[in-house]
């Protein structure tokens, strides 16, 4: 029994120096571990769930400018975001629900080591220690990071701002991945109506819907690669919306260093510039036809005002020497037809002088439109040509309008006469109907007509139809000024001998 008793002891004073030894193991361990925490660059801190501070490290105590001996402080009296009740059990929750038992998270703060605001990233766990939850905060200073990723932000969107604001389409492709976008810029979505995100790690035969565009690309692209040199070419593709564009591409490759060079290209479309050109040569070739013209005109007004003029100096002259009524009548008749002829060449001379300086006037006052074609009525009906008749068609009733009244009548007579130099039996009728909140005016005859290649022309300046009447060739075109600047437009219908229709509209006021 003795015996036993002697071996019980010495086996319990053999575990008693075990267990010191591993008592000093574990202080050994933990003044091994401080140490350590004590060299690193972060902040280390560990906080019990009462709030007490357990433990911090040189760098923290120095940036917060706590005391060394921190063993008194709580949360409450620590420079951070939870050092209230309420908040500190928020954070404990936070810590306990975050992925894996680990939350992340960024906080300003204020360094009172160097006097200035940084940020911490910081890292919180909770481990039991001695039976109790501790939670464990490891703070990386980031402030120098943050701040050149928001250098490299605000760079990318300037640069991309840029890149999207400049009215060319940019692109790269990388020549080690079978030529694939790496970038698009929106100028190039907006005229190839190919979204970014569709292009973007594709090549030309995923996103251009010709394959013939796409095998061009890809020609050139090799051609690119083989001769390293700068291309310049103009090229043509199918949009995704279906239009043809045509643009002058520029490409180039950038070396890169441990990887293939980049393709950047850059393109204009052109399209427009061509159409622009195709425009201003036709504009050309009008203002020659038109300066032609002019010339020609000039040129035969000597003539068509010396035709009119001689006629009434001549016949003034026999007027005095007339034998009869009867001649006196006829020599008077001459001389009146010869005047408005030569008077109407005259307005026609004025009005085209005006419509070239711009000064051609028009001043709105109420008018009676019945009035006007009455009007109308009694100046032509016994000038059309013997077996043409004159018809005034309109409603009968007095309507007032607010319009220029010397307008409207210039073009009732323009119509008018144009029509009886070509009307020699049946019928010239004219006049108006309402509707729509326009007049509706016309002129329709039952003369020869106009053919179909000369309707187009028709309403231009000094183009006269018949070169045997007489006649400026500015008629018809004043008549379509007037129209236009009144709001309204003026259109013809016509067939070969069978006559001629003209139509005009005038907004009502």
């Amino acid at each position: 029994m003795e015996r036993r008793l002697e071996e019980l002891e010495k086996e319990n004073q053999r575990l008693k120096a075990e267990l010191e030894e591993l008592k000093k193991g574990k202080r050994t361990f933990k003044n091994a571990f401080a140490k350590a925490l004590n060299q690193v660059a972060d902040s280390v801190m560990a906080i019990s769930a009462d709030g007490r501070l357990l433990y911090a490290n040189k760098h923290y105590v120095r940036i917060h400018g706590l005391d060394e001996d921190w063993s008194h402080y709580t949360i409450y009296d620590l420079p951070i975001s939870f050092n209230t009740p309420i908040a500190f059990l928020r954070k404990i929750v936070e810590i306990k629900n975050a992925p894996g038992g680990v939350l992340t998270y960024t906080c300003e703060y204020r360094n009172e080591y160097e006097k200035k605001n940084g940020i911490l990233k910081v890292s919180a766990v909770i481990l039991e220690h001695e039976g109790e939850d501790t939670m464990w905060f490891f703070g990386m200073d980031v402030t120098e990071l943050v701040k050149s990723q928001n250098k490299l932000k605000e760079s990318n969107r300037l640069l991309k701002a840029i890149m999207d604001n400049v009215p060319v389409s940019l692109f790269v492709k990388d020549t080690g991945d079978d030529f694939r976008y790496l970038y698009w810029s929106k100028a190039f979505t907006r005229i190839s109506a190919i979204l970014e995100e569709k292009a973007l790690g594709h090549t030309d035969y995923d996103i251009f819907p010709n394959r013939e565009d796409a095998d061009k690309f890809r020609r050139d692209d090799l051609e690119l690669v083989r001769t390293n040199k700068r291309l310049q070419t103009q090229e043509s593709y199918l949009s995704a919306s279906g239009q043809r564009r045509v643009v002058e591409t520029i490409k180039v490759l950038v070396p890169m260093e441990q990887r293939a060079p980049l393709l950047v290209g850059v393109s204009i479309d052109v399209g427009n510039l061509e159409e622009i050109e195709k425009e201003l040569i036709h504009a050309r070739i009008k203002a020659e036809e038109s300066d032609r013209l002019k010339t020609t005109f000039l040129a035969s007004m000597s003539h068509e005002i010396r035709t009119p003029l001689n006629a009434i100096v001549g016949f003034a002259q026999l007027l005095g020497q007339a034998n009869s009524d009867e001649e006196r009548n006829m020599y008077s008749d001459i001389i009146s037809q010869n005047s408005e002829i030569l008077l109407q060449l005259i307005n026609d001379i004025l009005d085209l002088a005006k419509i070239e300086a711009g000064t051609l006037e028009f001043v709105k006052a109420p008018m009676d439109m019945e009035e006007i074609c009455l009007s109308q009525y009694e100046i032509h009906r016994n000038r059309p040509m013997e077996g043409v008749t004159l018809v005034k068609d309109t409603p009968g009733n007095e309507f007032i309008i607010r319009q220029d009244k010397n307008r409207i009548m210039q073009l009732y007579t323009n119509l008018i006469n144009n029509a009886m130099k070509f009307t020699s039996e049946g019928e010239i009728r004219f006049g108006y109907t309402i509707g729509d909140g326009m007049i509706h005016g016309f002129v329709s005859d039952t003369g020869i007509g106009i053919a179909p290649e000369q309707q187009k022309t028709v309403f231009d300046r000094f183009v006269k139809l018949n070169s045997f009447v007489q006649g400026t060739g500015l008629g018809l075109s004043i008549c379509k000024l007037i129209t236009d600047t009144m709001g309204g437009s003026i259109t013809l219908e016509s067939e070969i001998g069978k006559g001629t229709t003209f139509r005009f509209t005038i907004p009502m006021e």
